[in-house]
């Protein structure tokens, strides 16, 4: 959990200096990205987004599936997305001081606005966007990302529901052979 929270913000091979376990949650978190970033799904919600957002659609979709994945959350997880949240939270914040300090300042923002359980409905979704575009360096046009989940809202769930079992053996795959050192 902590290599793939920290994920991000571990640049180039910094991250072989960790500890093992969170190298592998690094990795993993690097190949999660590569698999959705390539996967065809994806590829077409962020044509079907790209006049509205432009390069910034990458981040959009992501945003979308965050959201697809909290509102169904209890189809694919056993404990309620609070619970989850808070128990991942509990798990992080005992070893803050070992994150990079953009990981940490991530973690405040995201404690603190409940952004796991603000994902589940468009108007939550919406303010994460809306804050993610006023820390944009380029205008991003974000915070129009509510209207535009809304206007083709059938089309992005049939997108996540699409990609996400698929996305679920992959990483089942991945993890399975990065502990076996592959």
């Amino acid at each position: 959990v902590i290599g793939n929270f920290i994920g991000d913000a571990v640049r180039g091979d910094q991250y072989k200096r960790l500890k093992p376990a969170v190298q592998a949650g690094v990795r993993l978190h690097r190949e999660i990205d590569r698999f959705t970033d390539t996967h065809d799904t994806v590829r077409r919600s962020k044509k079907r987004m790209w006049h509205v957002f432009g390069r910034y659609s990458s981040v959009v979709v992501d945003v979308f599936l965050d959201h697809f994945l909290a509102r169904d959350w209890d189809t694919y997880h056993p404990q309620s997305l609070e619970v989850y949240a808070g128990s991942v939270e509990s798990m992080l914040r005992p070893r803050l001081a070992e994150f990079p300090e953009r990981s940490r300042r991530f973690f405040d923002y995201m404690t603190q606005n409940r952004v796991l359980l603000s994902y589940a409905s468009i108007i939550g979704t919406g303010k994460v966007l809306t804050q993610m575009a006023q820390r944009a360096r380029f205008e991003s046009h974000m915070e129009h990302g509510a209207a535009e989940l809304s206007r083709c809202y059938e089309a992005y769930r049939q997108d996540f529901r699409s990609f996400f079992p698929e996305l679920c053996t992959f990483v089942q795959t991945r993890q399975v052979e990065i502990t076996q050192g592959k």
